[in-house]
């Protein structure tokens, strides 16, 4: 009987504020407990967004990130 595969896939949006190294190792460490065994958890795609502060004329609409691909 053939095993099922398929992709297991989780997104963190992770406020910048107060942030350490530390604690994000930690937040990838649950993660990876949740995908399966807390000590063999596999990453196949590991993919970080950087956001940075919008440009201060989107500030006053509310923006609080800003990121563009490609202009």
């Amino acid at each position: 009987m053939p095993t099922a595969s398929y992709a297991k896939s989780a997104t963190l949006t992770i406020n910048p504020q107060h942030q350490t190294l530390e604690g994000v190792h930690r937040l990838v460490a649950q993660v990876l407990g949740r995908a399966g065994c807390a000590t063999c958890g596999r990453i196949a795609l590991l993919k970080l967004d950087f956001h940075v502060d919008p440009p201060s004329e989107l500030v006053k609409d509310g923006v609080t990130a800003f990121e563009t691909t490609g202009f």
